[in-house]
């Protein structure tokens, strides 16, 4: 973390009835970002993201609209894990874990929050938002899955 920063962490899972390998294939799917986060409007990067890989594109997040980037750190079958720095930077790590019925889909986001009184301010706004779209985006995520393995 950055001196003057504070780290907000946020977690949300959601449980559904598509197979770990759709749900898994469309997290590592760079194109499909936009489909299913809201603040994503483009991204430009591998259909299958590989560990080392780049995603770059923008977003439209509090009203701003950014250049973001990820790097991949670590993928697997069943996770993926990436630094990214979209206005601030946030560490995140998806995990897709098998049951009997489906799989359960788990995001974990560590933010690193400007510090100072306007930092505050906008550190405020952020942790709302960054709550309400991380438990959105993986219903989406999970809805389009199920869509997919349905059809």
């Amino acid at each position: 973390m950055a001196s003057g920063r504070r780290t907000f962490i946020v977690e949300n899972s959601v449980h559904t009835t598509a197979p770990s390998r759709e749900v898994m294939s469309r997290i590592k799917d760079a194109q499909s970002w936009p489909e299913w986060q809201s603040e994503i409007l483009s991204t430009q990067g591998s259909r299958e993201l590989h560990a080392g890989e780049d995603v770059t594109g923008t977003a439209k997040l509090l009203g701003f609209l950014v250049d973001g980037r990820s790097h991949v750190e670590a993928v697997s079958d069943s996770t993926l894990s990436e630094d990214v720095i979209v206005g601030v930077r946030m560490r995140v790590r998806f995990e897709v874990e098998e049951t009997d019925d489906g799989c359960l889909v788990t995001r974990h986001l560590i933010a690193d929050l400007p510090a100072g009184a306007m930092g505050r301010v906008l550190s405020w706004f952020l942790r709302k938002r960054l709550k309400k779209m991380s438990a959105q985006l993986l219903v989406k995520l999970t809805d389009q899955s199920e869509e997919t393995s349905a059809s």
